[in-house]
């Protein structure tokens, strides 16, 4: 049977951001990061869920990813080019790139969570057949 555990608890959208980054990391250590990567999310949630403490570098920010430095470089320009992020320089520090959420994409991820939070309280959305 499918069934497991049941809880009761309040949820709201920063316990469904928690959630979704416990659930990413519980993906990795039980199936391996190398079959099951969504590298664009990673970095989106992690831009998404530190937006209020500092400004983060490209570089720091590819760690948050499980793809290589390099394709996560692509990737974060990726996001850029359609609009998700902005990219600057740094004006303490020229060599420094500083990835940004844009608005647009702060709002999309609010819908996202928000969604998800309703979600809980539709379960169970599907019903399995009993043989």
């Amino acid at each position: 049977m499918i069934e497991g555990p049941s809880i009761t608890t309040t949820v709201n959208r920063c316990s469904m951001i928690g959630l979704t980054e416990e659930v990413q990391r519980l993906r990795a250590v039980e199936f391996g990061k190398e079959l099951f990567t969504i590298p664009a999310f990673e970095m989106l949630l992690d831009l998404y869920s530190g937006r209020n403490v500092q400004p983060r570098s490209l570089t720091s920010l590819t760690g948050a990813s499980s793809a290589s430095e390099r394709n996560s470089q692509r990737i974060v320009h990726r996001l850029a080019e359609r609009g998700f992020v902005d990219l600057y320089r740094d004006p303490s520090d020229g060599r420094r790139i500083i990835v940004e959420l844009k608005e647009e994409t702060t709002a999309m991820l609010d819908r996202f969570f928000d969604r998800l939070v309703e979600l809980t309280g539709e379960l169970p959305m599907y019903q399995r057949r009993q043989k």
